[in-house]
């Protein structure tokens, strides 16, 4: 018997040697050797394309199997409605029937005889069974149910509009990282090169100062590399709604990052909340199940005072006789109509349908009331959130500013050393650069969670992303937030002007 661990190597392998196998493209041989693993999830010709919001909209909406789904839950709805509408037309009924008795029989007087006889006949006629409680009541509830299902459809949509507007600010908000992790990195450089420069000549403060700039270059690349990796995921995400390859790369087409506003600032929460109770396709769909909810309870209230109506007329052709002799095929008709009262267990399964309807309509009415208590919440988090996102950009811009003028501060006063006592602090710098990375991603973060409470509360008053890109309009900022491209560094210890202040 084999030990336990080579057992669990042998097993290990086999399933190693299985995933390789089905990997491998079709008439593939396998290698003579592994080689050293690279990126293996990369392709080496990744294919990216550009993208902007109003795209990603209009294809969020456009073939959708989310939205697809709902709509065509709502045109069975209406196939439903068109059903029970026409529940006062008679059905049509034809067709053959044959009959055959051979043995022991009993006429209406009791003689008792034996006899072969059959029959033969082709009939066919209008019949008509109705029970008015249904034709009355079912229409109505229906016709709820076909606003219900059209008012979902459209919160639907409203759903994955605003999933596709979110997901394409994550992307957007993760190519502005990389661009300010570029310019970071590029400022660390330069500070690297400078503080290796001053180590040669004897310059530097410290002897730590080129392991400190070191370490700041190599934790910059480190998050150039994982910010790359969140924006491939956060572009996979952005192709599964819009029903893109998922091998294809998205990147934002858009180049700066401003608030927009889609909701004016000034409107009040309660008229917000007022307009979303009125608006919102969630709001529609619980109204209208409360209101069909009520027409069931009015169907089991009338139930045991509205007749159950039948009408049949049926005639055709008849031949029958004795043994195997049929006559000729001769005409026949019959006519019935009837009208018939029915107290469910004299009347006390009425009672009990009436409660449970009742018990149904109270469900109906504290859905809607968890509906509309939702949607307040929703508008209220997202105004607020917006308004705090908005009276934090000036504040932001500010932090930036100082950075800025605190790393110019530095890096005047350290890459203009002059006489021989002159020494280098990478230490300053290294914190103006901090500083400024740190303020820079919070200036970011600050308008990109603007624009998302604001997609947040446009779509919590019952508006669909798609027509805030023509309702928004965009806010100027002093400061960019996402830097220029960085400038490629100077010769060792001379930074390139970067052209900021």
């Amino acid at each position: 018997m084999k030990p336990n661990w080579l057992r669990t190597l042998l097993r290990a392998g086999g399933c190693a040697a299985l995933f390789a196998a089905a990997v491998a493209p079709a008439g593939a041989q396998p290698a003579a050797a592994p080689s050293p693993p690279g990126n293996l999830y990369a392709p080496a010709e990744a294919a990216a394309y550009p993208i902007d919001l109003p795209t990603a909209l209009r294809l969020a909406g456009a073939d959708n199997p989310t939205v697809n789904a709902a709509r065509a839950r709502a045109r069975e709805a209406v196939a439903q409605y068109d059903r029970v509408r026409v529940g006062w037309v008679p059905n049509l009924t034809f067709g053959p029937s044959f009959f055959y008795h051979e043995g022991i029989d009993q006429n209406r007087r009791g003689d008792v005889f034996t006899v072969a006889r059959g029959n033969f006949s082709l009939v066919g006629g209008p019949t008509l069974r109705v029970d008015l409680s249904d034709a009355l009541f079912l229409p109505l509830v229906a016709r709820r149910g076909v606003q219900a299902a059209t008012a979902r459809s459209r919160a639907v949509a409203n759903d994955v509009q605003l999933d596709a507007a979110l997901a394409y600010l994550d992307l957007l908000e993760l190519h502005a990282l990389l661009a300010i992790n570029a310019d970071i990195l590029t400022r660390g450089e330069q500070v690297l090169a400078a503080a290796e420069a001053g180590a040669k000549a004897g310059l530097n403060k410290t002897a730590a100062d080129v392991n400190r700039a070191a370490t700041e270059v190599e934790l910059r690349r480190q998050e150039r590399i994982v910010l790359g990796g969140r924006a491939g995921a956060a572009a996979a995400r952005l192709t599964r709604l819009l029903l893109l390859d998922p091998a294809v790369e998205l990147i934002p087409f858009e180049v700066a990052v401003v608030p927009v506003v889609l909701v004016p600032g000034e409107l009040p929460v309660r008229q917000l909340i007022d307009a979303a109770v009125r608006a919102r396709p969630e709001m529609l769909a619980a109204g209208a199940e409360v209101q069909a909810a009520d027409a069931l309870v009015r169907q089991a209230r009338a139930a045991p005072f509205l007749p159950r109506v039948q009408a049949d007329f049926i005639g055709g052709g008849f031949s029958g006789g004795r043994n195997d002799a049929f006559g000729p095929m001769r005409g026949q008709y019959n006519a019935v109509v009837g009208a018939a009262w029915e107290l469910d267990n004299f009347g006390l399964g009425n009672a009990a349908a009436v409660r449970g309807r009742r018990a149904g309509y109270d469900v109906a009415v504290f859905r809607l009331q968890e509906v509309q208590a939702r949607v307040s919440a929703e508008v209220a988090e997202a105004a607020r959130t917006s308004g705090a996102r908005y009276g934090a950009l000036n504040d932001a811009q500010e932090a930036v500013r100082q950075a800025q003028e605190m790393y110019r501060k530095f890096r005047d006063v350290q890459f203009g050393m002059i006489g021989p006592k002159a020494q280098f602090d990478a230490l300053e710098l290294l914190t103006a650069i901090q500083a400024l990375n740190q303020a820079r991603v919070s200036y970011l973060q600050q308008v990109v969670e603007f624009n998302r409470s604001q997609f947040r509360l446009f779509a919590a008053i019952g508006q669909p992303a798609a027509c805030g890109i023509d309702a928004g309009v965009t806010m100027p900022l002093d400061l960019p937030v996402v830097p220029p491209p960085p400038a490629r560094p100077g010769p060792a210890g001379v930074p390139a002007k970067t052209g900021e202040k």
